[in-house]
């Protein structure tokens, strides 16, 4: 009993210290467009303002695809530090940039050292927890990264218009300290694949690991995972999602260019948008450790997106601050939904061999789905930002085509 109670509360410590860098994390993603966009004007370079959104999403995309098989083999406790700490330094280097070349070269490293730990955060957690918590946990972590993205942008607008951006970013670097020792100092040490299997720890005899590495040879990775059941179907839904919730980048810009907004009150317009993710986050996450990934949740996210993106039709003909508040606050609750139910669903129901691997794919297919969806934003923009919003009706049709005819929750792992 006192060894469990000294084990639940290091996991506790741990998580805490995941949680605050979670938080860092979360407020440079929300403040991206005013610290951005304020330290390109400052360069005179706002002509690599767009080039930052595809660079960095596809820098972590690439080590998104990577991270799982990386953390099995130097141990996901060994590179979350390593990839925390080199993201924190790059952080410091956008701070410090004395051109926008090398706020961009810096911000496209940050943006590979986040795809190294992103997703093995999700895998950490499984190791911490038991199944049964792991979608609650997930919603805890979700729900933070919501509620600060609804802080973050406001607080970056004030410590912009206080001091300056780089201020705004330089005061991350002690907070990312902090995280870094709590999940050092108490999480245990990763065992690495070249040391041991993970199939040993789960107690398979060496003689079938070894039947398993010739199979890992004659059979991709990717194809195991899209052998899984429903995995696929997940990999769908989740890139439709994402290119869909991608469409919050360019609310702010909205605001300023079509309303008429200030940077402050450009930040507040996503305010009701992240509130919904944030509390739409945790109860998704309660509800699944009850009753698992059911068609009645997908349904219910992508139905309620649909909505969303016919209220961003209305913005063809109408602008205001109530249309568009109103169709990002509805689409914030299927957005919400989704943060938890692709990694809850690689948890749940793939193999347990395949989980670290699974999570990763679904993070990497997410980056992918961001600079695709950048792409296209961009590319219908000249049509005018409202019409590049109102094109992501098309998204969700085929969303909730996908999640009626082809979603059939597993039945077991």
């Amino acid at each position: 009993m006192k060894i469990k109670v000294i084990n639940l509360n290091r996991a506790n410590i741990v998580f805490i210290g995941l949680i605050i860098i979670n938080i860092c994390v979360s407020y440079l993603a929300g403040s991206t467009g005013i610290y951005a966009a304020t330290a390109f004007r400052e360069y005179g370079r706002l002509d690599l303002f767009n080039t930052m959104f595809v660079i960095e999403p596809l820098a972590r995309s690439i080590s998104l695809l990577i991270s799982g098989r990386v953390g099995e083999y130097f141990g996901r406790k060994q590179l979350y530090i390593w990839s925390v700490g080199a993201f924190a330094l790059s952080i410091a280097i956008s701070a410090g940039a004395s051109s926008g070349t090398i706020f961009l070269l810096a911000r496209g490293a940050s943006g590979f050292f986040w795809g190294l730990f992103f997703a093995n955060v999700f895998t950490m957690v499984n190791d911490l927890v038991s199944e049964e918590e792991y979608p609650v946990r997930i919603g805890i972590m979700q729900t933070v990264y919501s509620f600060t993205l609804i802080l973050g942008p406001v607080l970056c607008g004030i410590f912009t218009e206080r001091w300056n951006w780089r201020i705004s970013l330089a005061i991350l670097l002690p907070l990312f300290i902090i995280g870094m020792l709590l999940v050092g100092c108490f999480m245990p040490r990763s065992k690495t694949k070249k040391k041991i299997r993970v199939s040993s720890i789960k107690g398979e005899p060496k003689g079938q690991n070894l039947h398993e590495n010739r199979n890992n040879i004659k059979e991709l990775l990717i194809v195991k995972l899209l052998k899984q059941k429903g995995y696929l179907t997940i990999i769908l839904i989740t890139f439709i999602a994402t290119c869909i919730s991608c469409s919050g980048n360019y609310i702010p810009l909205y605001a300023q260019t079509v309303l008429g907004a200030n940077t402050t009150i450009s930040a507040i317009v996503l305010a009701p948008c992240n509130i919904f993710v944030m509390t739409l986050s945790s109860v998704a996450g309660i509800y699944i450790s009850k009753k698992g990934c059911t068609k009645t949740i997908f349904l219910l996210m992508s139905g309620i997106i649909l909505i969303g993106t016919f209220i961003y039709v209305a913005t063809l003909f109408i602008s205001s601050y109530f249309i568009i508040i109103l169709a990002t606050a509805i689409i914030g609750i299927g957005v919400g939904i989704h943060q938890v139910i692709p990694f809850a669903f690689a948890q749940r129901y793939l193999d347990d061999k395949l989980i670290a691997e699974g999570i990763s794919f679904i993070s990497f297919v997410q980056g992918i789905a961001g600079v695709i969806a950048g792409m296209i934003y961009s590319v219908t923009m000249r049509n005018g930002i409202a019409f590049s919003l109102a094109f992501t009706v098309i998204y969700s049709f085929a969303l909730i085509l996908i999640t009626i005819f082809k979603y059939k929750e597993p039945q077991g792992k």
